[in-house]
């Protein structure tokens, strides 16, 4: 049985709220959905998705379980003063660090919050989690989550003022999943990572009409 049910927005967020609303659920799955005919010819920004209820598997919570063991010895071998809030929605399983030594992990970017992510991302995924994990402190990455979402939006208004890519400065795996999603629900551009190694750089550009279809003026 197909529980997909679809939503409208004039952004993603506003688009996911409204599933989240309608299962009363945080945890949803959902998929970007192509612009109605109208809305491309009007120009009208309405973003479309299809969502339904998430369900938190059993490798999902094993998955959740042995992050949280890794993180917590982390912590204990490190003699970091913090404590660990957790919270799982549409986005991820979110670890949350709280204490008087979230400063060690922020400093210089969060790159000390990265590398324990990266680390635990590594050593717990299997093949069957579907689900991603992020690693914050004191929702440093949350702040800096709001402010991508505007540095990519002008990114991308530029992109359509230029008709010319857009090379994003060297982010990180999050940072740069937050890069594509924004993007892709914009409809009409695309993004590709560059380079090697944690930090890479992101490219914007716009969709290239496919051979033997028509552009639209």
């Amino acid at each position: 049985m197909d529980d997909f049910r679809e939503f409208t927005g004039n952004s993603l967020e506003e688009a996911k709220e409204k599933a989240r609303d309608y299962f009363n659920s945080n945890h949803i799955i959902y998929e970007m959905m192509p612009p109605k005919f109208l809305t491309v010819l009007t120009g009208k920004r309405e973003i479309r998705i299809k969502a339904k209820k998430g369900e938190f598997t059993a490798e999902n919570q094993e998955y959740k379980n042995k992050a949280r063991e890794l993180l917590e010895q982390i912590i204990r071998q490190g003699g970091f003063n913090v404590t660990i809030e957790e919270n799982v929605d549409d986005e991820a399983i979110r670890f949350n660090l709280c204490g008087d030594d979230t400063h060690y992990f922020t400093e210089g970017r969060g790159r000390l919050l990265d590398s324990v992510q990266h680390i635990i991302v590594k050593s717990s995924r299997s093949e069957n989690n579907d689900i991603n994990l992020i690693i914050d402190a004191d929702f440093f990455k949350k702040e800096r989550e709001e402010y991508l979402k505007g540095y990519i939006n002008k990114a991308c208004t530029t992109v359509r003022k230029s008709n010319r890519p857009y090379i994003l400065k060297p982010l990180n795996a999050s940072e740069r999943r937050i890069v594509h999603m924004f993007v892709k629900s914009e409809g009409d551009l695309e993004s590709e990572s560059i380079g090697d190694g944690l930090y890479k750089k992101v490219k914007i550009s716009k969709i290239r009409p496919r051979e033997n279809e028509p552009v639209s003026s």
